[in-house]
């Protein structure tokens, strides 16, 4: 059973919550919240029967839609792991390098893959987006000999997100060996700047809503309840 909790941290109420769980190549979607105040939090149980093949480490992606008072959506996005019938510790490592993107434009994601392990690998990478992002190249396979690292460009770019608003983006590995599941992400924030435009509203407004695009804070929790 995947236990599902999120809090309101940000300074107005979010409207319209939903989750959005992906699991190897399940997606889960879970009831729509109406409202959650500020401060306030909310949790969902999901179903995790069949949702794994091979033992291993395997990635929990969730992507929190929401909404403003204007109806002006939101994503919060978090990358966890689930072991599942046996520990692994994979021996390549991703990390990655913060950025700004210009509100009307692309800017450039830098993530570093690296192997300490003996024997090669060959990596199915994803790049995993918020709804208000995006790129061209969003999935690729590489193979990293023993004892190498790699250097990957991403260029992404803004398709709705407001300017002065952050995002975290994440890149997802996986590989398989002696038949067991490793898995591995690397994340970095992504900010969007640029000259807030705005015709109708003042520009304090803009400024608090896009402050408060990162207070939907994600907690996952993953509970032993196989049947």
């Amino acid at each position: 059973m995947l236990v599902v909790s999120v809090e309101n941290r940000g300074d107005v109420p979010a409207h319209d919550v939903q989750f959005e769980i992906i699991l190897d190549e399940r997606v889960l979607i879970g009831p729509v919240v109406k409202r959650l105040d500020i401060d306030e939090k909310t949790s969902m149980d999901f179903s995790l029967i069949d949702a794994f093949g091979i033992p291993g480490r395997y990635p929990v992606i969730m992507r929190t839609n929401y909404k403003d008072a204007a109806g002006y959506r939101f994503t919060a996005l978090t990358v966890g792991f689930h072991d599942y019938q046996a520990t692994v510790v994979p021996a390549v490592s991703i990390s990655g390098q913060p950025t700004s993107i210009p509100v009307d434009g692309k800017g450039r994601m830098t993530f570093v893959l690296r192997n300490d392990g003996q024997t090669g690998q060959k990596i199915d990478l994803a790049l995993i987006l918020p709804n208000e992002l995006s790129a061209a190249h969003e999935y690729s396979m590489i193979e990293i000999g023993p004892q190498q690292q790699q250097t990957l460009d991403y260029d992404v770019e803004n398709y709705s997100a407001l300017a002065n608003s952050s995002y975290p983006i994440s890149l997802l590995g996986r590989y398989e060996e002696n038949g067991r599941r490793f898995s591995m992400a690397g994340t970095a924030v992504a900010r969007v700047i640029g000259v807030v435009k705005s015709i109708d509203q003042p520009v304090w407004i803009w400024v608090l809503l896009g402050a408060c695009l990162p207070g939907v804070i994600i907690f996952l929790r993953l509970k032993k309840q196989w049947k």
